[in-house]
């Protein structure tokens, strides 16, 4: 299903498609089950704004660019476990930010999503890197305490430790009495060896859709 800009200024069309997603989960269009047989699931577009909002069948948007659209569009998309947007096939899996930046599946590169934000695949959000570079821009592991990357306190030497890992080598930048003199270490590091890579979540130059 499609929306488009000229039908909402010319009074063609005057939803943006929310009633028309509405009435089609109601009908179980959305839902995989039309009068109570199987039914292939599919999403919905609003193709009026300057960049594309896709629809998945539990109505999640995720984004991507108008010039994009043809690339996508034969596909059935969905937000899976880890929150990108993705395409189940008999050989697999296609994930859409590898599709819009041309990465096969025998290419060993990654796509990064600069500001996390992993159900948008407009192209200027994202970038190809390796994989040393996707995980520079990484956020704090679930098991961290001390509420920084590479930042621990080390009960042996009664010190906090401060590390960082680029491009696979492991870099330890010394033991210190203060924490906040760890974290400044570990900072420091961060400029010097992640550059452009460094973790940039909830940045405030990330413009939302």
């Amino acid at each position: 299903m499609l929306v488009l800009g000229y039908n909402l200024k010319n009074g063609n069309t005057t939803s943006c498609g929310c009633e028309h997603l509405k009435n089609a989960m109601r009908s179980g269009k959305l839902t995989g089950r039309i009068n109570g047989k199987r039914n292939k699931k599919f999403n919905s577009y609003d193709l009026s704004r300057e960049y594309g909002v896709g629809f998945t069948s539990k109505n999640e948007e995720f984004y991507f660019d108008l010039e994009d659209y043809d690339k996508i569009k034969n596909y059935c998309w969905h937000i899976n476990n880890d929150g990108y947007v993705a395409n189940k096939t008999e050989e697999g899996c296609i994930l859409m930010h590898r599709l819009v930046m041309g990465l096969s599946k025998g290419d060993h590169r990654e796509v990064d999503h600069i500001y996390h934000k992993t159900n948008d695949n407009r192209k200027d959000q994202l970038r190809i890197v390796c994989s040393s570079e996707n995980k520079m821009n990484q956020g704090i592991p679930s098991n961290n305490t001390s509420g920084y990357r590479g930042v621990y306190y080390d009960k042996q030497y009664d010190r906090w430790s401060a590390e960082i890992v680029a491009y696979n080598h492991k870099f330890r930048l010394g033991y210190f009495t203060n924490k906040s003199d760890a974290v400044k270490a570990r900072k420091q590091a961060e400029e010097k060896y992640f550059g452009e890579y460094n973790y940039r979540g909830g940045d405030a130059s990330y413009e939302k859709p």
